[in-house]
């Protein structure tokens, strides 16, 4: 039988706020809404007439395998450095660590309101973990080779487990970033999402360091790459923007691209872009993904954490009231959308807004005052976590 839930107000994020209604919930489906008693039957009520709900956060970006590194990096004076840092850091970690790590990031997550979740997975023996963590997710298998006689093999592997993973789970593909991945490499993955039909996403103009290397094959990254005898001496600068170079080989058409602060000029090149506020922040980045315009163009957003080592948290919260600090022309009304709605829609998952026919992925916050502006609330109540969470219908 459905379930009645009593609300005192609904952000669908697909239409204006109602007030004083209630939900019908069958399945883990959304059946109906109404702004008074509902039409379906039901065999239980839930009270949360003192609550503001609204469709649950989408994460539409994340490393929880990183999560064990909280407090062990701070910002370098390159980028290049920093990844410098982190990798000899993440490979120190234990299995025991990593998978604590990955169970308490998954709990600030859910805590802070999080139903929803991109994650770059850079190994495959952790796929079933963070698949079975409850989240609404798109895992992105993480693939770094710069070489490109590496990448027919790296392509196999990538295939292989395509082919045989749990059908539950829905992968995606993730070639880490322009200066991390061969044109060869890269075409190929492409290609593979296109075969079985999943998600591409990527790490794009990140960095200025990342704009130099793409453009001249300099700097502190062609350092990096060569200090790890991860370099390919036959490679050529492609002498354009990354995203440029992205979209020059059709790597950009079904593209999530990720942080995309060195991106002004090349904006209606990328199809759907995620920001990620507070590693933004932490980082102390002077440019940043120019949200404002992309909207404008059309051009879907969405909100991710990013990982722990460029993180004081995974507390969502904190991600759109930062977002809501260094976005001072996007309303925060767009910055819920960019946290819920566009989300989904990027990530190809059926929530993100609540209406007749989406999955009942439901978070709420108790209405403790007189709110004159309901999209308010979630920036400006006093606790960092929801007062109310349902994932697929259950809680």
């Amino acid at each position: 039988m459905p379930l009645r839930i009593k609300f005192g107000a609904l952000l669908t994020q697909c239409g204006e706020p109602i007030e004083n209604g209630e939900l019908i919930i069958e399945n883990g489906n959304i059946l109906e809404i109404s702004s008074c008693s509902g039409k379906e039957s039901a065999e239980a009520t839930l009270d949360l007439s003192d609550h503001l709900l609204m469709p649950g956060f989408v994460n539409a970006h994340c490393h929880l395998s990183l999560t064990a590194l909280a407090n062990k990096l701070s910002p370098s004076e390159s980028f290049a450095g920093w990844i410098s840092d982190l990798i000899p850091l993440n490979s120190a970690l234990s299995n025991e660590e990593r998978a604590n790590g990955i169970r308490l990031g998954a709990n600030d997550m859910k805590s802070s309101g999080v139903t929803g979740l991109a994650d770059y997975v850079a190994d495959p023996a952790l796929l079933k973990s963070i698949a079975e963590l409850g989240f609404r997710s798109v895992l992105f298998l993480e693939i770094i080779g710069f070489q490109k006689d590496k990448a027919d093999g790296l392509t196999k592997e990538v295939e292989a487990i395509l082919k045989s993973h749990d059908s539950s789970w829905t992968l995606g593909i993730a070639p880490h970033a322009p200066y991390s991945v061969s044109e060869k490499l890269l075409r190929q993955l492409d290609h593979l999402s296109r075969k079985y039909g999943c998600l591409l996403s990527t790490h794009l103009a990140e960095t200025d360091e990342e704009v130099q290397f793409i453009d001249k094959g300099e700097g502190p990254l062609l350092g990096l790459l060569k200090d790890r005898q991860a370099f390919d001496e036959s490679w050529q600068a492609p002498a354009t923007t990354p995203s440029r170079y992205l979209k020059s080989i059709g790597a950009l058409d079904d593209m999530v691209a990720v942080h995309c602060n060195y991106i002004e000029g090349d904006i209606d090149d990328v199809q759907a872009a995620v920001f990620c506020p507070k590693s933004t922040q932490w980082f102390g980045r002077s440019k940043i993904l120019p949200v404002r315009k992309m909207l404008d163009a059309g051009i879907p957003v969405a909100l991710g954490t990013d990982s722990m080592a460029s993180n004081d948290s995974l507390n969502f919260l904190e991600e759109i009231r930062m977002a809501d600090q260094l976005l001072p022309d996007v309303s925060r009304k767009e910055i819920l959308t960019m946290a819920t709605r566009f989300g989904a829609e990027i990530l190809r998952l059926p929530c993100g807004k609540i209406m007749p026919g989406k999955k009942a992925d439901i978070i709420g916050f108790r209405i403790n005052s007189n709110w004159e502006n309901w999209y308010d609330l979630p920036f400006d109540a006093p606790s960092k976590q929801v007062d109310f969470y349902m994932a697929d219908g259950k809680f």
